[in-house]
């Protein structure tokens, strides 16, 4: 009998169509196999998502053959789960060995000398240094296949968009709780302390990155983090978590302030606001992504804070692993950005703005992109909490 902490997030069938949308792809561009090493992308295709230790690939053969590459005892987790994956055959690396020449075995088993690889150019992993070498040797020719399984990760299924509303339920109860135990005298780290554990008792997975939590002018710093600071009277105080549902992970943004905050934070967070509210009341599915973010940053223009909006208003979530939540390499609403919306990809929305010597004020809702535009997919108002 599986157990639930050893049960893949999806059924069997929602992996071998990805699996075969991929396969689709790869006949497109002649590809003989693929050799990915993103761990989103394998996780997308396969549902494993462990964490290795040292190097992994997938090789995948065009007919969906397909073996694991990666350090011996990190094969116990593909036994673990044999049942459960359709790609469940793999090759253990020693330690001491070279992972490139036991890929490089793989790959000849699976096609043999003469055939056009795929591989992911832009992976994260170092492994590439290791294996170009050989798999560029004598007549075999490798390709880029940099984006295949990310075209496929833009749009969410409905099985996806459950995981990230039941995250998004947790991540909008850590920040209520954060809120609530906000007074006098804490301290940042005092604070992201509650969020986290909020995360974690209400039903939050291992998260890709720890929870963004960080008060005053310090917040005008991107992703600085607590620090065990007191946090002060009328200061901006951010609060950023993500919460993780079989990896799936919805974040959202929180802004709060112990008395009343300063005029510009309340200026800045009304513009933010009203940004989010013509985003919703606009962006429709068929708009380019560069359409969509005018549509932002035009409201932030016309309220003189043009210069302080130094991000993309949206960028795309999903399944995510260290060392971050977001799937910026996926989709994103962003100025010169052709890229076409569609329904059923997911966002964070959070049009924000950063004044040095203020500090970061955002108004942030993760987002479902449908026919008739954006739905919320975390509850609660988009506010600036204050407590008195």
């Amino acid at each position: 009998m599986t157990e639930t902490f050893d049960r893949l997030a999806f059924a069997p069938e929602e992996y071998l169509a990805r699996r075969d949308a991929l396969r689709a792809l790869m006949a497109e561009r002649g590809m003989a196999a693929v050799v990915l090493t993103t761990t989103e992308n394998t996780y997308y295709l396969t549902g494993f998502g462990s964490l290795a230790y040292g190097a992994t690939a997938l090789v995948m053969r065009a007919d969906g053959k397909a073996a694991w590459v990666m350090r011996r005892t990190e094969l116990s987790n593909i036994r673990a789960l044999k049942d459960q994956l359709w790609a469940n055959e793999g090759l253990g690396v020693t330690d001491g060995q070279v992972h490139a020449e036991v890929l490089e075995g793989a790959i000849a088993d699976l096609v043999g000398p003469n055939a056009v690889i795929g591989v992911e150019f832009s992976a994260v992993q170092p492994i590439l240094r290791s294996f170009l070498g050989p798999l560029g040797g004598g007549s075999r020719k490798v390709v880029d296949a940099t984006g295949l399984v990310e075209h496929l990760r833009r749009i969410k299924s409905p099985a996806e968009i459950a995981l990230l509303k039941r995250a998004g339920a947790i991540v909008a109860q850590s920040c209520r709780d954060g809120f609530a135990a906000l007074h006098e005298g804490m301290t940042d780290s005092a604070l992201a302390a509650v969020v986290t554990d909020s995360l974690l008792r209400n039903g939050s997975d291992r998260v890709a990155q720890m929870p963004n939590v960080c008060a005053g002018p310090r917040t005008a710093r991107a992703h600085v983090t607590w620090c065990g600071a007191p946090i002060r009277r009328g200061e901006v105080i951010n609060v950023e978590p993500a919460a993780s549902v079989f990896d799936y992970h919805t974040p959202l943004y929180r802004i709060y302030s112990l008395g009343p905050p300063q005029d510009i934070v309340r200026r800045m967070f009304d513009t933010c606001r009203e940004a989010l509210d013509e985003g919703y009341a606009r962006v429709r599915p068929g708009m380019t992504s560069h359409e969509a973010a005018r549509i932002f940053e035009s409201v932030i223009e016309k309220a003189g804070f043009a210069e302080n909006m130094v991000t993309r208003p949206a960028y795309s979530i999903g399944a995510a692993f260290p060392p971050g939540w977001g799937e910026d390499s996926v989709m994103a609403i962003r100025r010169n950005s052709e890229q076409v919306l569609e329904e059923g990809m997911c966002f964070h929305v959070v049009p924000c703005l950063y004044m040095d010597g203020v500090g970061c004020v955002p108004a942030s809702l993760p987002s479902v992109l449908t026919a008739s535009g954006f739905e919320p997919l975390a509850d609660g108002e988009v506010t600036l909490d204050i407590k008195d």
